[in-house]
């Protein structure tokens, strides 16, 4: 079993707090589904050759209250499913895809003791912030693998915390930063070929979101409270520049994500993309 920077304790921790997320929606042109607009095109994009039958089968892993899996049922229209070990986030995510009226299924169980039927299975895989809590990432990429079928897509997202984000992560809130391994696109492009899968790209993604930072402990001071509302401004102001038509590139630097896209079988003539601008 793979060693984890981060117990089942700390996330169910998270999970108690607050409230179930809204789930993502292509039709909120808002300013604050920015991020969420342009992870919709990204996945319109990764995904649009994968509707080779009716209803491709999708499932998310570490999907604790995921606010994604209604998505990819009802706008892209695949079959999903997900896993977690926690309890309580499972619990959840079956909360928000029944409160969205889609039909999923949840499996309480850990990646690297998953029960066989769900081995070799699924058209794509997904994940949001998982492998990287590992501290042998490639032997958590090939955990995540073993849920596709051949010739499956594999979509991994991470923070980057080898950037400002990091950065901030360890200057504002220390024990959150500690539970991650800190990956650039280069290693994490790395770690998913030394698993055997083929890397069709792996790249930055989105110019600026401090959204992504977790400053629950400084937020309870009134300081903490008025600089994550300042981040949170700063943000935004990227994003109506976005909205302007003025490019702000994705880099090493200030980008929060980094994104692998990746196939179980090896495609002729494909290479690894790290470069820092070709983010959507």
């Amino acid at each position: 079993m793979g060693e984890s920077k981060a117990s089942k304790e700390y996330w169910e921790s998270i999970w108690r707090e607050g409230e179930l997320p809204r789930p993502i929606n292509s039709r909120d042109r808002s300013l604050k589904n920015h991020v969420g607009l342009k992870f919709d095109a990204l996945f319109r994009q990764v995904f649009a050759g994968e509707h080779r039958c009716s209803a491709p089968s999708l499932i998310e892993l570490g999907c604790a209250r995921s606010a994604w899996l209604p998505y990819f049922s009802k706008e892209l229209g695949f079959r999903v499913a997900g896993l977690d070990y926690s309890p309580l986030g499972c619990d959840q995510a079956r909360a928000v895809l029944a409160m969205q009226g889609v039909e999923g299924d949840i499996t309480v169980a850990d990646i690297f003791a998953a029960p066989p039927n769900l081995l070799n299975r699924f058209d794509c895989v997904v994940s949001f912030g998982v492998v990287e809590h590992f501290k042998a990432t490639s032997e958590c990429l090939r955990a995540c693998a073993a849920f596709l079928k051949p010739g499956g897509t594999m979509v991994t997202v991470i923070p980057n915390m080898n950037g400002l984000v990091g950065w901030l992560q360890k200057w504002l809130g220390r024990e959150a930063y500690d539970v991650h391994v800190p990956l650039d696109a280069e290693a994490l492009g790395r770690a998913h070929e030394a698993t055997g899968l083929d890397v069709l790209r792996c790249e930055y993604f989105c110019f600026a979101n401090f959204g992504v930072l977790n400053l629950n402990r400084i937020r309870q001071s009134a300081p903490g409270l008025w600089l994550s509302r300042g981040l949170t401004a700063i943000s935004a102001a990227t994003w109506m520049l976005e909205r302007a038509g003025i490019r702000l590139p994705a880099n090493k630097m200030t980008s929060p994500h980094v994104i692998c896209v990746s196939k179980k079988e090896a495609l002729s003539g494909v290479r690894l993309r790290t470069e820092a601008g070709s983010a959507i």
